[in-house]
């Protein structure tokens, strides 16, 4: 084993010392990092692969074409016994969306305007009726496109759909938060070097992590992951599906950006869809003493549906037992849109996710004559503004105190 990693530093080195001196120093960090996070890892035929000079890439033909092809990769996951899985998973957004990007309007086939690329190959691309960002290449790197090189907020959550063809081993996105190795700072920074690394049944940090039996039995083909991440000053939780798979009480710096980097040894196509991150907010007892109401973007549905997603399984729980606590709470459960699309539907489907939404809480055990659901389409935006996070924060479920 010894000898194996000895080959894989020489040919490591060679391959720097063949790139121009100015890419050198970064490059080299890279495969320094990489070759830390690999000890642990399986050698298999991928890493072979590697030191052979075959390294495989997924072509952006088989993203569009070869993923689209196969039903599994759009299936939805809001059947019953789905909701039930998730009852136990606590996760829960923040209450202001910091930055989202779910591709609207963006051009098949070019870069998503919304992102920087620090390295390899990226592109939007067609899977069934959604777009997504196809991760093209080996060691592709991207980052959201923002002003500031340190934007994460102290109290913050990160959301995002992740692709495996299957849970093949050599395929892992690797989760960093800090924007690039350039203005890495260690005394800022401290742990956050290091990737959150997900796989299709497990998610690491450092040495804290652990893969999921559960997810494992699945043995999953074509499927979306769902990875959230919830940071609050020094903890640190992160969850893959209905999963929670990473707490650490403590962590040592401070993340202060996101990127998102591909680490495939396979053939396999990777993509990301559905990235928001969010502002941490108050706890919901105190949001209705202080404002009369919840507002919360941890409910979400199918799109252009009324269907409950698995995922607002933590925050449907968070309303239950607040309800449960405080009995003599009423609330007005308002659905709210964005304004793209024709009004009167936008309408329409705020009443039916409204009333989703009240009849999954009845489900739970809340008496139906504590909730109102009404539906308020485009009519009340709470920012105004014509960006993706203005819109963002426009979708949204609202519990007001009545």
């Amino acid at each position: 084993m010894k000898k194996l990693f000895l080959s894989l530093a020489g040919i490591s080195m060679l391959a720097l010392f063949s790139l121009p001196a100015h890419a050198q120093f970064d490059i080299g960090n890279k495969i320094k990092n990489k070759v830390n996070q690999k000890i642990d890892q399986k050698i298999d035929k991928g890493v072979d692969d590697v030191v052979d000079g075959k390294k495989k890439i997924a072509g952006n033909k088989a993203a569009k074409n070869e993923a689209a092809s196969d039903g599994n990769s759009t299936a939805s996951e809001t059947e019953p016994g789905k909701m039930k899985a998730w009852s136990k998973y606590d996760f829960v957004p923040g209450n202001k969306v910091v930055f989202s990007d779910n591709l609207a309007g963006e051009e098949v086939g070019e870069f998503p305007s919304r992102w920087d690329l620090n390295d390899g190959n990226a592109e939007v691309a067609m899977l069934g009726n959604e777009r997504v960002i196809n991760l093209v290449s080996y060691g592709t790197s991207i980052k959201p496109l923002m002003t500031k090189e340190q934007w994460l907020p102290e109290t913050f959550t990160i959301e995002m759909d992740i692709f495996f063809d299957s849970d093949n081993p050599n395929v892992e996105y690797n989760i960093y938060l800090v924007n690039d190795s350039k203005s890495y700072k260690e005394e800022i920074n401290g742990h956050f070097w290091d990737p959150v690394a997900i796989r299709a049944n497990s998610a690491r940090f450092k040495e804290f992590g652990s893969e999921s039996e559960e997810l494992a039995a699945q043995k999953i083909t074509n499927q979306w992951r769902h990875v959230a991440i919830s940071f609050n000053k020094r903890s640190m939780k992160v969850y893959l599906d209905n999963q929670r798979l990473i707490n650490i009480p403590n962590v040592q710096g401070k993340p202060t950006g996101l990127r998102i980097e591909i680490d495939k040894r396979i053939d396999a196509n990777s993509m990301v869809k559905n990235v928001l991150v969010a502002e941490g907010g108050k706890k919901l007892y105190d949001q209705v003493m202080a404002d009369g109401k919840i507002v919360t973007y941890g409910i979400k549905f199918d799109v252009n549906q009324a269907t409950i997603r698995p995922e607002s399984a933590g925050t449907l729980a968070d309303i239950a037992k607040l309800m449960e606590e405080q009995p003599t709470l009423k609330f007005t459960v308002e659905g709210h849109t964005d304004s793209d699309g024709d009004e009167s539907a936008n309408q329409k489907l705020s009443q039916q996710r409204a009333e989703a939404v009240k009849t999954h809480l009845v489900a739970q055990g809340i008496k139906a004559d504590r909730l109102e659901a009404k539906g308020m389409g485009e009519t009340k935006p709470i920012d105004k503004n014509s960006t993706p996070e203005a819109k963002a924060n426009n979708r949204r479920v609202e519990f007001v105190k009545r």
